[in-house]
This record gives C-alpha cells, sequence and structure tokens, in this order.
C-alpha cells in the first residue's frame, strides 16, 4: 500500500462514508487519485456504493493494524501458548532448529490463531509439533516477556500457559522444525535454555492462577540476563 492509498485508508477510518471530492481533497493529480481509489476497490478493502466510499470488512480488518494519527502500520505482541505437558515425573520439552533462537530448549509453543480459542491452539499444537494427543487442556498461567537483541526490543512475547493432560500416542523426537524430549527440570536446566527459571513455581500450580513478567537480554543470540519483574499467584 503507497501512501496515497493508506490516506485514503485513514480518512475512512475517521468516517462513516465519504464522496471522491471529500477524499480527494488536497491532491494534486485527480486522475492519478481516482488510480488509487479503483486499486483499492478491487482489492476489497473499500466499498463503493454510489456516490459513496466505505471500509470493507477487509478494509476495518486492516484498520485495527494502522496507527490512526500517523498512518503507520502499528506492531503487537505476539500471542502464543506454552505447554506444560508431565508424564511420569517428566515434562515435554522441545529444542528449536530454526531462527529466531535457534538450538535454545524451551517449553513447545506455537501460536494463538485468528479465531483459534486458546486451548484449541494447544491441543492441535502437541499434535502437530510431538505426534501426541492431549484429551484436555486447562489455563494455568500467563506470561509476558520482552526480548531485547544488543539493547533494542526485538520481540515482545504473551504466553498462556496450558497444562495439557490425559496424554496419549508415541512421541516425534525429531522434526525439520525441532526436537522434542522427556526430560526432568534439572535435565532441561542443565542445557541451553531460555531465561525460565520461574517453570518451577508454573508446574507446582494447584487451582491458582500465576501471573508472569520479564524482560530478556541476549547479545549476538546468547541471553546475558534475565529480570523477573513480576510473579503473582491469584
Amino acid at each position: 500500500m503507497n501512501e496515497t492509498q493508506r490516506e485514503i485508508i485513514l480518512k475512512l477510518i475517521h468516517t462513516l462514508k465519504a464522496t471522491f471530492t471529500e477524499l480527494s481533497q488536497g491532491a494534486k493529480d485527480s486522475n492519478r487519485f481516482a488510480y488509487h481509489i479503483k486499486t483499492l476497490v478491487d482489492q476489497g478493502l473499500i466499498n463503493h456504493e454510489g456516490e459513496y466510499y466505505n471500509l470493507s470488512l477487509k478494509g476495518h480488518q486492516l484498520s485495527s493494524f494502522i496507527e490512526g494519527a500517523t498512518g503507520d502500520i502499528a506492531k503487537f505482541p505476539t500471542f502464543s501458548n506454552g505447554l506444560i505437558v508431565e508424564k511420569d515425573g517428566k515434562f515435554l520439552f522441545q529444542k528449536r532448529l530454526k531462527k529466531p533462537f535457534y538450538g535454545i530448549w524451551g517449553l513447545i509453543s506455537g501460536k494463538i490463531n485468528f479465531g483459534w480459542n486458546v486451548v484449541e491452539c494447544a491441543l492441535r499444537d502437541l499434535e502437530e509439533e510431538t505426534g501426541l494427543i492431549a484429551k484436555t487442556g486447562k489455563e494455568i498461567g500467563f506470561y509476558q516477556a520482552k526480548t531485547f537483541e544488543n539493547g533494542k526490543l526485538a520481540f515482545h512475547h504473551m504466553f498462556f500457559l496450558i497444562r495439557l493432560s490425559g496424554i496419549s500416542g508415541e512421541l516425534i523426537e525429531k522434526t525439520h522444525k525441532a526436537e522434542n524430549a522427556w526430560l526432568t527440570l534439572e535435565e532441561f536446566f542443565s542445557k541451553d535454555t531460555f531465561p525460565c527459571e520461574w517453570l518451577r513455581d508454573v508446574v507446582n500450580v494447584k487451582d491458582r492462577f500465576i501471573f508472569l513478567e520479564a524482560e530478556r537480554f541476549s547479545v549476538n543470540d546468547k541471553f546475558t540476563e534475565f529480570k523477573l519483574t513480576r510473579n503473582e499467584l491469584i
């Protein structure tokens, strides 16, 4: 989307409908402006009804990613799940074989997809990532992590911590994306892991909900510092 098209979307964000004349005020070339209007209509971002234009459903969805004051594309945290899976005194962990965080061990996780409930995503991700199937899932916590790489904020993750139960199936130990393994906590912490000593508290949560917030600092893909700013049971 170019600057002219972004300005058209911005104008329509702030009004229910507008005519071509109202939208094109200040434009130097009306023919060129008409081309951009038509492009947005063809892309399904705006509707043309009689003499008026307004945002389509697709345009409304796009508008949630645009800063109303500047027209810049907004940045949002990444919402994911973190799976707590226990069996015979061991927990299921995963070593990433892709960027970012290549080679780091942590909880099995996956993004929360549009239109999906959190537990639905957790059940699906467990099967897709490991071949295992869980009967039930329960939200037991929430973990917010900001990761600074070489002094700059690089990642902002929000994890729903989900305990999965009733596990069956045969573990897929390795895919092109990751290695999976059943490990005790001590075995896990002996490896190159995300900074997550808080996990010892999470696995012991019983009938309560844990809130965690942290800042992680990395230099050249190696974690150097970790600040846990919130660890609260409710």
